[in-house]
């Protein structure tokens, strides 16, 4: 098949955009089995097997996420300096070694290190470039295009029941050494698959007045787009609205697997749950990304949040398992929806 590369032709079959989305999906699926819904699996295994403080384990996943917002501008500029290609490339190494380090763990603070490589490995190989290469490939299919590559999310949790029960027969050891081989694998793939796109900025026009360049040369170096957006109310309101969204989901990874074996359940069943919410919200976000592109966002995404609220209230009070089923399929339906509106 001979592909196609002009926006223009980005509703096309043979348009490569789409090709990308699709490995987006195994990307983000691959970063979200093992980082937001392996995280609470892998850290159960560790405080059953030395016997560790639920406390102190979980502060290398907040540790880790404490990383992730101080390294973001990092990740940002490295991302916009060397492209999505190269930093895929070198961002799926450093997180096969994070993992690598994670199957020799024996100590608190080995924990810590492997998580702080895993995550920002993953983030410059997984959520962030994909989300760019979507903004920069696509215009008017850029919705459902987002919504495509992060189903990933979902079909990473039908395989979060298996994950549970490798780790259950055959150890945190061997499960986390051959996720370190799979993301090893991943490198000179993103290498082969990932085409670079250029996105001409609006700031562009201020580089035509070589006197202007001079002059903003001396002050903070930012674009007019973001100048006007930290500035205005949206911005932030959106910023508020995504931290408080993704809170949850975070949460959860690290929490729900602990939380569900704690009321007397086992670990596999605990993956099953995960599989649950995850298929309900595969469907559901491919709606959220039809609604998105045809009604204004901002009412779609306040009923996702108010539905998402209503399924973690379902969670606090339910102990047994029909109870956490209704959770599930109720934040499934329209929380991932609502988290996809926010990334637009």
């Amino acid at each position: 098949m001979k592909f196609k590369y002009k926006s223009s032709e980005e509703s096309s079959i043979a348009y490569y955009g789409w090709i990308i989305a699709l490995y987006g999906n195994f990307v983000i699926g691959l970063s979200s089995l093992t980082g937001m819904h392996g995280t609470g699996f892998f850290l159960k295994a560790f405080e059953s097997k030395y016997n560790w403080s639920r406390t102190l384990i979980s502060g290398a996943s907040a540790f880790a996420r404490a990383e992730t917002a101080l390294f973001g501008p990092i990740e940002g500029y490295i991302l916009d300096k060397f492209g999505a290609r190269k930093v895929m490339t070198i961002g799926f190494v450093v997180s096969a070694f994070g993992f690598y380090l994670l199957s020799s763990t024996t100590t608190v603070l080995s924990l810590y290190v492997s998580y702080f490589f895993m995550s920002f490995g993953t983030a410059i190989a997984g959520w962030l470039p994909i989300i760019a290469l979507m903004n920069a490939w696509f215009d008017k299919k850029k919705t459902f295009a987002m919504a495509m590559s992060m189903n990933g999310v979902h079909i990473a949790g039908w395989a979060a029941a298996l994950l549970a029960f490798s780790i259950q027969n055959y150890g945190i050891r061997q499960t986390t050494f051959v996720i370190s081989l799979i993301f090893l694998c991943f490198s000179p793939l993103s290498y082969l698959i990932v085409r670079d796109k250029t996105v001409q900025a609006a700031s562009a026009i201020i580089n035509n007045d070589k006197s202007e360049r001079k002059r903003f040369s001396l002050r903070i170096n930012l674009s007019p787009k973001i100048k006007y957006g930290l500035t205005h109310k949206p911005f932030w309101m959106i910023s508020i609205a995504h931290m408080s969204s993704t809170a949850s989901v975070v949460t959860l990874g690290v929490h729900l697997p602990a939380h569900i074996t704690d009321i007397g359940y086992s670990t596999v069943q605990a993956g099953y749950i995960v599989m649950i919410y995850s298929t309900v919200g595969l469907f559901s976000q491919l709606i959220g990304g039809y609604l998105g592109d045809r009604l204004v966002k901002k009412y779609v995404l306040t009923a996702f949040i108010i539905i998402q609220s209503i399924g973690l209230f379902i969670l606090t009070f339910v102990r047994n398992i029909v109870g956490i089923i209704v959770f599930s399929i109720f934040y499934g339906l329209l929380s991932e929806a609502g988290i996809l509106c926010l990334h637009l």
